[in-house]
């Protein structure tokens, strides 16, 4: 692609080319492919020099030149100044953020892939795997091929691979996107972080719907305060069209701030009387969910396979998002019956000696609570035994959420075994002390730094009755410390264990 048409949008506040003495003009420049990592760059392509948690692209600009770039996008015009490009024949394009540039090149690359499919992208610290799982499934079982971006896997159509992040990078996001629609791909769901809206990982897309299911603690490391986070889970609502549609869970105590933030049509959900799609004689069982649903005064009861209240919530996030997409509500409640979980959300096993185990992927207090809530719920005294509660914190991330979580597990559990979650590069123990800080006095406590032992131990006195709620990773199939990311799945312990039973 001709660099001026890949620059279209893009504020360049300055340009170089030189060589051999002379000032060439740029236009007629042609790009073969962008690239943000060095090491993938190949002759003819532009390399946008992005600022990361751990490297700066800035510093890998010779790499690339030398790997073959004939042009750089950078931030700092004087690393490396207008005399390191003289003679080189690579153009020198400085521009004032460049992750939001990569986004926008990206897109015009491949076309804006965005605008060719219906779009919708959810956001919110919780509930954006299962929300994002029964919008496709609902979709597909109506006859919509759908591809999806998310926590667990990228859905492009035809092919499925594993997810890296959340939200891609800009780039790998719009090629994602064109996959999809060559697929055959009409619709497209997408998890939306908020580290993705921060870093412009999603600017220049087009949302049809924006989905918003609720905001609590998480990434404090990252924003800096929960303001801030709200802040960024914003940014999707500000960019919404008039056309489009956010649809906003009401219950939530900020949701009245994303309605403010929109110029887009709008959709409540939750169980307040004033939600436009509205849930309310609500029946927990373990056989799933049975509640009622109004919307445009319109009452039908919804069957879904979902466990726990706080589904009922994804439940209603998903109904919001497919009905601002033209779904007929009745078309919904047919299929709601069919859809299964997501993997790693709620999982149970149960064993021969009738304890129960349930892998959930929650990893933030409210999660937590939710989760542990559900247990109360569902699994009823006098018959059910003792909770017991399996889980840690992840390393380098939002510290101030562990002792949080620790108050929650014990309030909730009878026994609790704090252990490892990702250490990354945290010493574990360091990790476990802090989580210990704020354990409930009288509580039922267990140290395990090795995270398969602690498992064990559970379910080791796991007794008729128990449950044994192992929280924290739910469908992921590794482990990080240090810089080592190994296998590890906690299905797969649970499995394990009961095959040595037999």
């Amino acid at each position: 692609m001709m660099l001026k048409k890949l620059l279209d949008g893009v504020t360049v506040t300055k340009m170089f080319y030189q060589a051999y003495g002379q000032q060439i003009i740029m236009d007629d420049l042609n790009i073969h492919h962008i690239q943000y990592d060095s090491r993938m760059v190949k002759e003819n392509d532009l390399f946008v020099a992005i600022r990361g948690t751990n490297t700066d692209g800035h510093n890998f600009i010779t790499d690339a030149i030398n790997n073959g770039a004939s042009a750089v996008m950078l931030e700092d015009d004087l690393n490396p100044p207008d005399s390191y490009f003289l003679h080189t024949g690579v153009a020198k394009l400085v521009v004032p953020n460049t992750r939001e540039a990569l986004a926008k090149v990206a897109a015009n690359f491949y076309n804006h892939p965005s605008t060719k499919l219906t779009l919708i992208g959810i956001t919110g610290t919780n509930g954006k795997t299962t929300t994002a799982h029964l919008i496709k499934s609902i979709l597909e079982l109506n006859g919509i091929k759908t591809g999806m971006i998310g926590t667990i896997e990228y859905s492009l159509g035809n092919s499925t691979i594993p997810a890296s992040n959340t939200t891609p990078e800009s780039l790998e996001l719009n090629q994602y996107l064109t996959q999809m629609i060559n697929s055959g791909c009409t619709h497209a769901v997408m998890e939306v972080s908020s580290h993705a809206l921060h870093q412009h990982r999603v600017t220049g897309l087009d949302f049809n719907v924006g989905v918003f299911t609720n905001l609590t603690q998480d990434h404090l490391d990252y924003h800096g305060s929960i303001e801030n986070y709200f802040l960024a889970k914003r940014i999707l609502f500000e960019k919404l069209g008039q056309t489009s549609f956010a649809v906003v869970n009401i219950d939530d105590e900020w949701g009245q701030k994303f309605l403010t933030a929109t110029k887009a049509r709008t959709i409540t959900y939750g169980t307040t009387a004033n939600a436009s799609l509205r849930a309310s004689d609500i029946h927990l069982s373990l056989n799933g969910i049975y509640f009622t649903v109004t919307y445009n005064h319109c009452r039908l009861d919804i069957t879904s396979q979902l466990l726990g209240r706080f589904n009922v919530s994804n439940i209603l996030a998903a109904m919001g998002a497919c009905i601002a997409i033209g779904i007929p509500i009745s078309q919904i409640r047919e299929v709601m019956p069919k859809i299964r979980a997501a993997r790693g959300r709620f999982a149970q096993i149960s064993s021969p000696s009738g304890w129960t185990a349930i892998i959930d992927y929650a990893h933030t207090p409210d999660a937590l609570e939710k989760v542990l809530n559900a247990i109360h719920d569902l699994f009823n005294a006098p018959d059910r035994g003792k909770i017991i509660t399996v889980f840690g914190c992840g390393g380098n991330r939002d510290k101030s959420k562990r002792p949080l979580m620790a108050a929650i597990a014990t309030a909730l559990s009878d026994i609790v075994i704090i252990t490892s979650d990702n250490p990354r590069y945290e010493d574990p123990n360091s990790i476990i002390d802090e989580i210990m800080t704020g354990v409930r006095k009288g509580s039922h406590v267990y140290r395990e730094i090795d995270r398969k032992n602690a498992i064990i131990k559970a379910l080791s006195i796991a007794q008729h009755g128990d449950v044994v709620l192992i929280a924290g990773k739910g469908h992921e199939d590794y482990q990080i410390i240090g810089n080592k990311k190994s296998h590890f799945n906690d299905m797969e312990i649970v499995e394990e264990f009961l095959q040595k039973q037999i």
